[in-house]
């Protein structure tokens, strides 16, 4: 991505690993001349907590004299209330020059407003990941949950 960054929706399906990695790297590559921030909107996302924070976020000024941009990266942005979104819809369209937004979604459930104040990309599948299993495997806890606890906590003593 070229320097500096508009609005933008990285859009991966249901998963984050390859948001979370190309947003590592691109902090990295630009930490001299960037601010980054970054929110959970599953955490913070009611008009009460997400648009008091964004609010403040966005009157602040850099942290340093190099500092160009300032770039907030919304987790999740797809668990926001609808009237978050509406305030950042109104925000993007008046403010967006030294403060910009990244939105990382797992489904496509943003305001359409919002979307077409956005540069969107479909970041790929992320790797899959092969899990091992050492040993035999048992359904005695499927089959009998007390008797498999009871097992376990006797092993234990």
């Amino acid at each position: 991505m070229d320097f500096p960054p508009p609005h933008t929706i990285l859009y991966e399906a249901l998963n984050d690993r390859v948001t979370h990695d190309l947003w590592t790297t691109y902090k990295t590559a630009h930490a001299h001349e960037c601010d980054f921030e970054e929110v959970d909107a599953a955490v913070m996302n009611s008009m009460d907590d997400f648009a008091k924070w964004f609010a403040q976020w966005m009157a602040f000024a850099p942290s340093r004299s190099g500092v160009r941009i300032r770039l907030l990266m919304v987790w999740h942005a797809h668990f926001l209330s609808l009237a978050c979104q509406q305030m950042l819809r109104r925000t993007l369209e008046q403010r967006s020059f030294r403060c910009r937004v990244w939105f990382h979604i797992e489904e496509p459930t943003l305001q359409q407003a919002i979307i077409s104040r956005c540069i969107v990309r479909r970041l790929p599948a992320g790797p899959v990941h092969a899990v091992h299993i050492k040993g035999a495997l048992t359904l005695d806890s499927w089959r009998d949950p007390r008797a498999f606890e009871t097992k376990l906590l006797q092993a234990k003593r």
